[in-house]
Formats: structure tokens, sequence, C-alpha cells
């Protein structure tokens, strides 16, 4: 539940984009009205600038924050015994 609270936004434009697209933009551009195709086009243009500046923000956003790499410790390991001479 708590990843669905985080990408809450990024949920919501996703499904808003592929609803207008399948609804609004891909009927007005497979009509055979040429207005509707201009229409079409210009809303595509439209979702596509609003998806990339969503997917910017998203990708910059300083609240996200990616989890750190720990740096790896050094093992503690016995140095190599010498041979006992004679």
């Amino acid at each position: 539940m708590d990843k669905i609270k985080k990408y809450k936004k990024q949920i919501f434009t996703f499904i808003t984009i592929w609803l207008l697209l399948q609804f609004g933009v891909y009927p007005s551009l497979t009509m055979a009205d040429t207005f509707a195709n201009i229409v079409g086009g210009i809303a595509l243009l439209l979702l596509l600038i609003w998806g990339g500046l969503a997917l910017y923000d998203w990708a910059n956003s300083p609240d996200e924050s990616v989890d750190e790499v720990k740096p790896i410790e050094p093992a503690n390991i016995k140095p190599k015994r010498k041979p006992k001479t004679k």
C-alpha cells in the first residue's frame, strides 16, 4: 500500500494519458475527417510533451531517493601462517 501512495501521481498521470490516447486521440486520428485528424495530431503532441515532462519530473524529484549502496567492508581474514623453520 505504501508503494501506491508513493507513486500516486505517476499512476494517475499514466492512466490519464492512456485513457486520453485510447478514447480521444486514436479515434480522431482514424476518422475520415481532416479537421479531426489535425486536432488529434495536436492532442497527441501535447500528450507526448505532458508525458515527457511528467517523466522528467519523476526522474529529477528530490524526495525520491535511491537506496544507497553500502560500501563493502573488508572481511576479517586471518593472515596466512608462515611455515615454521627448523
